[in-house]
Protein backbone atom coordinates (compact mmCIF):
# COMPACT_ATOMS: atom_id res chain seq x y z
CA UNK A 1 0.00 0.00 0.00
CA UNK A 2 1.26 3.44 -0.92
CA UNK A 3 -0.20 6.59 0.60
CA UNK A 4 0.55 9.99 -0.80
CA UNK A 5 2.00 12.81 1.26
CA UNK A 6 0.30 16.23 1.00
CA UNK A 7 1.62 18.35 -1.87
CA UNK A 8 2.35 21.32 0.34
CA UNK A 9 4.42 19.33 2.84
CA UNK A 10 7.71 20.75 1.65
CA UNK A 11 6.32 24.26 1.56
CA UNK A 12 5.10 23.99 5.12
CA UNK A 13 8.36 22.54 6.34
CA UNK A 14 10.25 25.22 4.51
CA UNK A 15 8.29 28.04 6.08
CA UNK A 16 8.80 26.51 9.51
CA UNK A 17 12.25 25.59 9.12
CA UNK A 18 13.72 27.82 6.38
CA UNK A 19 14.16 31.11 9.16
CA UNK A 20 17.22 33.40 9.68
CA UNK A 21 18.43 34.34 13.14
CA UNK A 22 19.24 37.98 13.81
CA UNK A 23 22.31 38.44 15.96
CA UNK A 24 25.25 40.78 16.00
CA UNK A 25 28.89 40.40 16.88
CA UNK A 26 31.60 42.62 18.34
CA UNK A 27 33.40 44.73 15.80
CA UNK A 28 36.72 44.96 17.62
CA UNK A 29 38.62 47.36 19.83
CA UNK A 30 38.92 51.14 19.69
CA UNK A 31 35.68 51.74 17.83
CA UNK A 32 34.24 55.25 17.89
CA UNK A 33 31.28 56.08 20.19
CA UNK A 34 28.79 56.35 17.33
CA UNK A 35 29.74 52.92 16.01
CA UNK A 36 29.43 51.45 19.49
CA UNK A 37 26.02 53.08 19.94
CA UNK A 38 24.96 51.72 16.56
CA UNK A 39 26.03 48.24 17.60
CA UNK A 40 23.99 48.47 20.80
CA UNK A 41 20.94 49.75 18.94
CA UNK A 42 21.30 46.96 16.39
CA UNK A 43 21.38 44.39 19.18
CA UNK A 44 18.28 45.96 20.72
CA UNK A 45 16.55 46.09 17.35
CA UNK A 46 17.32 42.42 16.72
CA UNK A 47 15.96 41.50 20.14
CA UNK A 48 12.74 43.46 19.58
CA UNK A 49 12.38 41.88 16.15
CA UNK A 50 12.70 38.37 17.59
CA UNK A 51 10.02 39.28 20.17
CA UNK A 52 7.64 40.64 17.54
CA UNK A 53 7.95 44.23 18.79
CA UNK A 54 8.26 45.61 15.28
CA UNK A 55 7.73 49.31 16.05
CA UNK A 56 10.46 49.29 18.67
CA UNK A 57 12.72 47.28 16.36
CA UNK A 58 12.19 49.84 13.60
CA UNK A 59 13.02 52.72 15.93
CA UNK A 60 16.27 51.16 17.15
CA UNK A 61 17.45 49.98 13.75
CA UNK A 62 16.78 53.30 12.01
CA UNK A 63 18.74 55.01 14.77
CA UNK A 64 21.57 52.52 14.30
CA UNK A 65 21.67 53.21 10.56
CA UNK A 66 21.97 56.94 11.21
CA UNK A 67 24.80 56.30 13.65
CA UNK A 68 26.72 53.97 11.33
CA UNK A 69 25.87 53.47 7.65
CA UNK A 70 28.80 51.08 7.26
CA UNK A 71 27.58 48.27 9.51
CA UNK A 72 26.74 45.20 7.45
CA UNK A 73 24.98 43.65 10.42
CA UNK A 74 22.69 46.64 10.90
CA UNK A 75 21.71 46.55 7.23
CA UNK A 76 20.76 42.87 7.17
CA UNK A 77 18.89 43.00 10.47
CA UNK A 78 16.98 46.01 9.15
CA UNK A 79 16.35 44.00 5.97
CA UNK A 80 14.83 41.19 8.06
CA UNK A 81 12.49 43.71 9.65
CA UNK A 82 11.47 45.11 6.27
CA UNK A 83 10.80 41.61 4.98
CA UNK A 84 8.56 40.99 8.00
CA UNK A 85 6.71 44.21 7.16
CA UNK A 86 6.24 43.13 3.56
CA UNK A 87 8.57 45.81 2.21
CA UNK A 88 10.50 43.44 -0.02
CA UNK A 89 12.16 46.05 -2.26
CA UNK A 90 13.53 47.87 0.77
CA UNK A 91 14.59 44.58 2.31
CA UNK A 92 16.52 43.54 -0.77
CA UNK A 93 18.25 46.92 -0.96
CA UNK A 94 19.59 46.46 2.56
CA UNK A 95 20.51 42.80 2.09
CA UNK A 96 22.54 43.82 -0.96
CA UNK A 97 24.17 46.61 0.98
CA UNK A 98 25.09 44.22 3.80
CA UNK A 99 26.84 41.68 1.58
CA UNK A 100 28.63 44.42 -0.35
CA UNK A 101 29.93 45.96 2.88
CA UNK A 102 31.12 42.61 4.22
CA UNK A 103 31.26 39.80 1.63
CA UNK A 104 32.48 37.41 4.36
CA UNK A 105 29.44 37.94 6.58
CA UNK A 106 27.96 34.45 6.42
CA UNK A 107 24.90 35.41 8.44
CA UNK A 108 24.12 38.13 5.92
CA UNK A 109 24.41 35.68 3.04
CA UNK A 110 22.34 33.03 4.84
CA UNK A 111 19.53 35.47 5.62
CA UNK A 112 19.65 36.98 2.14
CA UNK A 113 19.41 33.46 0.73
CA UNK A 114 16.34 32.79 2.85
CA UNK A 115 14.77 36.02 1.59
CA UNK A 116 15.47 35.14 -2.05
CA UNK A 117 14.09 31.64 -1.57
CA UNK A 118 10.90 33.09 -0.12
CA UNK A 119 10.70 35.17 -3.31
CA UNK A 120 10.99 31.94 -5.38
CA UNK A 121 14.36 33.05 -6.74
CA UNK A 122 15.79 29.65 -6.01
CA UNK A 123 19.08 29.65 -7.92
CA UNK A 124 20.01 33.09 -6.63
CA UNK A 125 19.23 31.90 -3.12
CA UNK A 126 21.37 28.80 -3.59
CA UNK A 127 24.37 30.99 -4.45
CA UNK A 128 23.91 33.03 -1.26
CA UNK A 129 23.83 29.91 0.90
CA UNK A 130 27.01 28.67 -0.76
CA UNK A 131 28.66 32.06 -0.15
CA UNK A 132 27.79 31.63 3.54
CA UNK A 133 29.41 28.19 3.57
CA UNK A 134 32.66 29.47 2.04
CA UNK A 135 33.65 31.07 5.35
CA UNK A 136 35.55 28.37 7.31
CA UNK A 137 34.79 30.18 10.57
CA UNK A 138 31.01 30.07 10.09
CA UNK A 139 29.56 27.87 12.81
CA UNK A 140 26.27 27.15 11.02
CA UNK A 141 27.46 25.58 7.79
CA UNK A 142 25.27 22.53 8.45
CA UNK A 143 22.20 24.74 8.60
CA UNK A 144 23.27 26.65 5.48
CA UNK A 145 23.59 23.38 3.55
CA UNK A 146 20.14 22.35 4.79
CA UNK A 147 18.72 25.71 3.70
CA UNK A 148 20.29 25.27 0.26
CA UNK A 149 18.74 21.83 0.03
CA UNK A 150 15.32 23.13 0.99
CA UNK A 151 15.53 25.85 -1.59
CA UNK A 152 16.63 23.77 -4.57
CA UNK A 153 14.00 21.16 -3.68
CA UNK A 154 11.44 23.81 -4.62
CA UNK A 155 12.73 24.04 -8.21
CA UNK A 156 12.53 20.98 -7.96
CA UNK A 157 16.09 19.68 -8.15
CA UNK A 158 15.84 16.71 -5.81
CA UNK A 159 19.23 15.26 -6.74
CA UNK A 160 21.07 18.39 -5.68
CA UNK A 161 18.76 18.82 -2.68
CA UNK A 162 19.75 15.40 -1.39
CA UNK A 163 23.44 16.22 -1.90
CA UNK A 164 23.04 19.31 0.26
CA UNK A 165 21.05 17.47 2.95
CA UNK A 166 23.64 14.72 3.13
CA UNK A 167 26.44 17.28 3.35
CA UNK A 168 24.56 18.94 6.18
CA UNK A 169 24.28 15.63 8.02
CA UNK A 170 27.99 14.92 7.56
CA UNK A 171 28.68 18.15 9.39
CA UNK A 172 25.95 17.65 11.99
CA UNK A 173 24.26 14.24 12.14
CA UNK A 174 21.45 15.77 14.22
CA UNK A 175 20.59 18.63 11.87
CA UNK A 176 16.82 18.55 12.17
CA UNK A 177 15.91 20.14 8.85
CA UNK A 178 18.13 17.78 6.88
CA UNK A 179 16.77 14.74 8.76
CA UNK A 180 13.22 15.89 8.16
CA UNK A 181 13.72 16.48 4.46
CA UNK A 182 15.63 13.23 3.94
CA UNK A 183 12.63 11.44 5.41
CA UNK A 184 10.45 13.16 2.80
CA UNK A 185 12.77 12.30 -0.08
CA UNK A 186 13.04 8.68 1.08
CA UNK A 187 9.27 8.41 1.37
CA UNK A 188 8.83 9.79 -2.12
CA UNK A 189 11.03 6.95 -3.41
CA UNK A 190 9.01 4.44 -1.39
CA UNK A 191 12.09 3.66 0.72
CA UNK A 192 10.04 3.16 3.85
CA UNK A 193 12.77 1.66 6.03
CA UNK A 194 14.97 4.68 5.26
CA UNK A 195 12.05 6.99 5.95
CA UNK A 196 11.48 5.37 9.34
CA UNK A 197 15.18 5.67 10.18
CA UNK A 198 15.26 9.38 9.41
CA UNK A 199 12.03 9.93 11.32
CA UNK A 200 13.42 8.17 14.38
CA UNK A 201 16.56 10.33 14.25
CA UNK A 202 14.46 13.45 13.71
CA UNK A 203 12.18 12.85 16.68
CA UNK A 204 15.22 12.67 18.97
CA UNK A 205 16.07 16.31 18.24
CA UNK A 206 12.72 17.93 17.40
CA UNK A 207 9.04 17.76 18.20
CA UNK A 208 6.64 16.32 15.67
CA UNK A 209 4.18 18.46 13.77
CA UNK A 210 1.11 17.17 11.97
CA UNK A 211 2.99 16.63 8.71
CA UNK A 212 5.87 14.67 10.22
CA UNK A 213 3.43 12.47 12.17
CA UNK A 214 1.52 11.77 8.95
CA UNK A 215 4.70 10.66 7.18
CA UNK A 216 5.78 8.65 10.24
CA UNK A 217 2.39 6.91 10.27
CA UNK A 218 2.51 6.13 6.56
CA UNK A 219 6.05 4.74 6.59
CA UNK A 220 5.26 2.52 9.59
CA UNK A 221 2.03 1.33 7.97
CA UNK A 222 3.82 0.46 4.75
CA UNK A 223 6.42 -1.51 6.71
CA UNK A 224 3.69 -3.43 8.53
CA UNK A 225 4.61 -1.98 11.93
CA UNK A 226 1.04 -1.83 13.17
CA UNK A 227 1.76 -0.87 16.78
CA UNK A 228 4.07 1.95 15.70
CA UNK A 229 1.64 3.14 13.03
CA UNK A 230 -1.20 3.18 15.57
CA UNK A 231 0.95 5.13 18.00
CA UNK A 232 1.68 7.81 15.40
CA UNK A 233 -1.99 7.86 14.40
CA UNK A 234 -3.10 8.42 17.98
CA UNK A 235 -0.56 11.22 18.44
CA UNK A 236 -1.79 12.89 15.27
CA UNK A 237 -5.43 12.68 16.35
CA UNK A 238 -4.69 13.90 19.86
CA UNK A 239 -2.21 16.70 19.15
CA UNK A 240 -3.53 18.00 15.81
CA UNK A 241 -7.21 17.01 15.61
CA UNK A 242 -8.13 19.84 13.20
CA UNK A 243 -5.20 19.40 10.84
CA UNK A 244 -5.44 18.34 7.22
CA UNK A 245 -3.30 15.34 8.08
CA UNK A 246 -5.79 14.23 10.74
CA UNK A 247 -8.51 14.37 8.10
CA UNK A 248 -6.34 12.35 5.73
CA UNK A 249 -5.81 9.84 8.50
CA UNK A 250 -9.56 9.50 9.00
CA UNK A 251 -9.91 8.82 5.27
CA UNK A 252 -7.12 6.24 5.25
CA UNK A 253 -8.55 2.84 4.46
CA UNK A 254 -5.67 1.18 6.38
CA UNK A 255 -6.44 3.07 9.58
CA UNK A 256 -10.20 2.96 9.04
CA UNK A 257 -10.01 -0.83 8.86
CA UNK A 258 -7.80 -1.10 11.92
CA UNK A 259 -9.90 1.31 13.99
CA UNK A 260 -13.01 -0.86 13.45
CA UNK A 261 -11.35 -3.96 14.83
Amino acid sequence: MRMMIPRNFLAGAFLITLVGCATTSNTGENIDPKSKAAEINTQLGATYLSQGELELADEKLRRALKQNQSSATTHWVFALLQERLGENEVAEKHFRKAVSLNPKDSKAHNNYGTFLCNQKRYREAEKEFLYAIENPLYAQTGSAYANAGLCVSKIPDLVKAEEYFQQSLRINSSQRTALYQMAILSFGREEYAQTANYIQRYEKVAKHNSESLWVAFQSSANLGYEAKANDYAEQLKKLFPSSKEARLLAESYWYAGKSKQ
